[in-house]
């Protein structure tokens, strides 16, 4: 969600960690852009630090309980993919895996944190792709097809 003021939203870029989150509908597994800002955690925030609320968050999307889900997810951090936006300067760098679950990944991440694609460079980190074991386990759980 964009940056709220007392005025408002704010139209500002924003920066910060992302996962991409799935849900079910109709039953098919529909992706989306789960940011730092929309857990309440700022532009700072690790996705490890940041694991525990993603996992209320799909207990919730996908009619879990809480409890269980963290006990059986909480070491799975590096599970979903995810990406990072920064801002080193004048432009901003959209550092990713490569391992996006959509094709216009690029351009949903861009809308999500506010960014004009002419202002945004791309760069790809291992460091952001889903670790073998963690992915296997969440896509088990959720039964979440693996392209």
């Amino acid at each position: 969600m964009p940056k709220t003021t007392n005025e408002g939203q704010s139209r500002e870029a924003l920066t910060g960690g992302y996962f991409w989150f799935p849900t079910r509908r109709d039953g098919q597994v529909e992706w989306s852009v789960l940011t730092c800002h929309d857990l309440g955690f700022d532009d700072t925030e690790s996705h490890s630090d940041m694991w525990p609320s993603v996992i209320e968050r799909l207990a919730c999307a996908w009619g879990r309980e809480v409890a269980p889900l963290r006990k059986r997810l909480e070491l799975c951090c590096y599970g979903l993919p995810r990406g990072r936006i920064t801002q080193p300067g004048d432009r901003f760098l959209l550092i990713h895996g490569d391992d996006a679950p959509v094709s216009d990944w690029r351009a949903r991440v861009l809308r999500r944190f506010q960014l004009d694609r002419r202002s945004v460079r791309l760069s790809y980190s291992e460091h952001e792709r889903t670790c073998t074991q963690d992915r296997a386990t969440v896509f088990a759980e959720f039964e979440l097809p693996d392209h």
